[in-house]
């Protein structure tokens, strides 16, 4: 696989081509904000102190939340998205002795807003509720095949071993769906009475399926819904982690009321398999473009080599709706799930762009994402350095709709996510004052411009993205005090003709 680097060598023509195209896009940008709605004044955060990943640290008892990992959890993950007219989004409660699960309903019409809470409270690290975790998101999906509600909640690979004292050996997996047509009812009936209980008479399903299978649910993180090309609603989730995960994904049956098996993505314990090391998955799952797709770094199990965790660009997707079969790679090479060997979907490897040789000192976590415009344009961006941090770039590899080959910049200023809406391409987040600010690029180029930078919005400790029909959903904790902190959605609309996307 041929890949042409760039580097910071522009001929003059080049220059000033993308020069005009950024002119031309800073003088059509109209992006502007429509709305901005307060959610709540008490969604959770984690306001105490870091502490170390031991079940033994006690309460620190006051107020404060202490956590391990990192310091969000409201909001976070799969949290928002956009349904019929409403806009519906999953918190946690504040303060440090609620920790609720919450799912609040936007009307974009009337501008009214209900909430239905949940018994169920936050965990905590290894079912010790003192000690906050930020894995544990909540992910909300939506059938418009028959109008149920999903949500999969507080999971970070539960198991009867994990916590060690067993404590969530019968509640390792949290799953809530609703009756039909539950998303489209009146305010006043937007109630928990619209959800299935369990056996336990609780709102907490053990499995996707009504029965009991430890095996398919346990050791599960990081949920996520997505619908296809047919509507069909799909989820996914990682299994494990660190250098020996997998991923695996399942389709909502609408008419059944039910889901499918899992579909394993690639096999765990690969070593077994004839691979020369077990490997996990540091990335995600997306269905963008028409086609379920994935993208990630690998974390091997090789302790000998000069990544100190991941290491590489790999990127596949499959040509049937559900991602049951035709799997290929980004040339187009067919493979069979569950994927053994995972350098034949590689793109690239970014740890070459540093000269570091030590062992275990190359160094590629951050900034990692990937995504693909309406016409195909293929974009991967990441971070690397050295663990001495004398070495360290940004890196932008993308492959053109049409292109035969990826092409690699470190001419990029780095980003932790990317997104599309139609062939635009966009880097969204917070500055450093903590406001909102959006960067466009046509698809299939490096040329990134400001569109959007307010001077005088609210300052946001943190953010979650979700776009749909050419408007921004922002979803966005205001920065404050205490483990009770504001939660607000803004709608923002990206100028971009919806019927073009």
């Amino acid at each position: 696989m041929k890949s042409k680097i760039i580097r910071r060598v522009w001929f003059a023509n080049v220059a000033l081509s993308a020069a005009l195209l950024i002119n031309a896009i800073a003088a059509n940008a109209k992006v502007s904000l429509e709305k901005e709605i307060k959610i709540t004044d008490i969604g959770l955060y984690f306001d105490g102190n870091k502490v170390k990943r031991d079940v033994s640290t006690p309460d620190n008892g006051n107020d404060s939340y202490d956590y391990v990992f990192g310091s969000r959890i409201t909001p976070h993950g799969d949290s928002v998205k956009r349904y019929n007219q409403y806009v519906f989004m999953t918190w946690y409660k504040g303060g440090k002795d609620n920790r609720r699960v919450n799912l609040t309903r936007y009307n974009t019409i009337t501008e009214s807003m209900a909430t239905i809470e949940f018994p169920h409270q936050h965990s905590g690290f290894h079912n010790k509720p003192w000690l906050g975790e930020s894995h544990n998101t909540i992910a909300v999906g939506i059938s418009p095949l028959n109008g149920t509600l999903h949500l999969l909640y507080d999971m970070h690979a539960y198991s009867k071993e994990r916590p060690i004292d067993g404590s969530l050996s019968n509640d390792y997996f949290r799953y809530s769906f609703s009756k039909l047509n539950a998303a489209n009812v009146p305010d006043e009936e937007f109630t928990l009475a619209l959800f299935v209980k369990d056996a336990n008479n609780d709102y907490k399903h053990i499995s996707l399926q009504g029965e009991e299978n430890y095996k398919a649910f346990s050791n599960l993180t990081y949920p996520q819904f997505f619908l296809n090309s047919n509507q069909e609603l799909l989820m996914y989730m990682r299994e494990v982690g660190n250098s020996n995960g997998g991923y695996k994904f399942a389709k909502y049956v609408a008419n059944q009321n039910t889901w499918t098996d899992f579909t394993q993505f690639n096999a765990m314990n690969a070593k077994s398999h004839g691979s020369e090391y077990n490997w996990g998955l540091y990335g995600n799952m997306k269905y963008v473009n028409g086609k379920l797709r994935v993208g990630f770094q690998r974390r091997s199990d090789n302790q000998t080599d000069r990544y100190r965790l991941q290491n590489g660009f790999y990127y596949a997707y499959s040509d049937n709706p559900d991602g049951s079969s035709d799997w290929k790679s980004h040339d187009g090479k067919p493979f069979a799930v569950p994927l053994i060997d995972a350098d034949k979907i590689k793109v690239s490897e970014p740890g070459e762009l540093i000269n570091e040789k030590g062992q275990n000192q190359v160094h590629i976590v951050q900034g990692f994402d990937w995504n693909v415009t309406k016409k195909g344009d293929v974009h991967i961006i990441g971070k690397v350095r050295n663990v001495a941090r004398t070495e360290e770039v940004n890196v932008h590899t993308y492959k053109p709709a049409g292109g035969s080959s990826f092409v690699t910049t470190t001419d990029f200023s780095g980003a932790d996510k990317i997104y599309t809406s139609g062939d635009n391409l966009y880097i969204i987040g917070l500055n450093a004052t903590g406001r909102p600010y959006i960067e466009k690029a046509l698809g299939g180029t490096n040329d990134f411009v400001q569109v959007y930078s307010p001077k005088t919005s609210k300052r946001f400790r943190h953010g979650n993205v979700y776009i749909h029909e050419g408007k921004l959903y922002y979803y966005l904790m205001e920065k404050g005090s205490s483990s009770q902190q504001a939660i607000y959605l803004q709608i923002i609309d990206l100028d971009i003709d919806s019927t073009k996307q």
